[in-house]
């Protein structure tokens, strides 16, 4: 029994945060990206987030209240977020279509966490991995900075 609840305890605490991608295609053009608004999503502040982070890939954006009929490329998405000491986003996918066909998906998932930590974290940082990856793009590593060495007692 004492081995159980040790098997038990560890697979709690390792549980942790994950992102799926299948990102467009090379060789697609793409202009402009319309985002489709889903007003299911109560965080008021994702939606201008994702407008601001494909911007800064280089593509013109526009908001939209629902799909477009023609054929051009948009964005649709969902996300959830849940309490555990603070707010955090538990869940997210953005899909993108080209008419009625999806061309590539992004999805980041905390939503079996459990006590890891890195589910904790503001959601723009926890998006843009997921939508450079979704747009084809390269994400950056993050700097190591080193911590100042200690001074000893004298």
């Amino acid at each position: 029994m004492r081995n159980l609840i040790i098997a038990f305890t560890c697979l709690f605490l390792t549980q942790c945060t994950h992102s799926r991608v299948s990102p467009v295609g090379n060789g697609r053009a793409i202009q402009k990206v319309y985002i489709v608004k889903n007003d299911k999503v109560h965080m008021s502040g994702l939606l201008p987030e994702m407008d601001k982070q494909i911007q800064a890939m280089g593509y013109a954006t526009e908001i939209v209240a629902e799909e477009p009929v023609t054929n051009v490329h948009y964005l649709t998405f969902t996300a959830n977020w849940k309490w555990d000491v603070a707010m955090y986003l538990s869940y997210f996918k953005a899909t993108l279509h080209e008419g009625p066909r999806i061309v590539g998906t992004g999805e980041y998932d905390a939503r079996f966490a459990g006590l890891a930590l890195t589910k904790f974290g503001h959601t723009d940082d926890k998006i843009r991995p997921v939508l450079l990856r979704l747009f084809g793009k390269s994400v950056p590593k993050k700097e190591f900075v080193a911590p100042a060495p200690l001074n000893p007692i004298r």
